[in-house]
């Protein structure tokens, strides 16, 4: 093996490593963004201090609450 041959299998190597793991990355970004993000336990698991958006089950209770209020003249 020549110098050429040896250079081109380290970078052939070291290009589909970076993929792979740019590719989980972006993978899991996606899923974070569309699923995980919504479950304060794994909110808490993974050390996230921003607030995230309230959940549709968090609107829906304060939407009840709301509701239920009674007047009283």
């Amino acid at each position: 093996m020549d110098a050429k041959e040896l250079f081109l299998g380290w970078f052939s190597l070291a290009a589909s490593v970076i993929f792979v793991v740019l590719f989980v990355l972006l993978g899991w970004y996606i899923v974070w963004r569309l699923f995980l993000s919504r479950f304060k336990f794994i909110r808490e698991l993974l050390g996230s201090q921003q607030e995230a958006s309230p959940s549709v089950e968090e609107l829906k209770q304060a939407r009840s609450r709301a509701s239920r209020k009674v007047r009283r003249d």
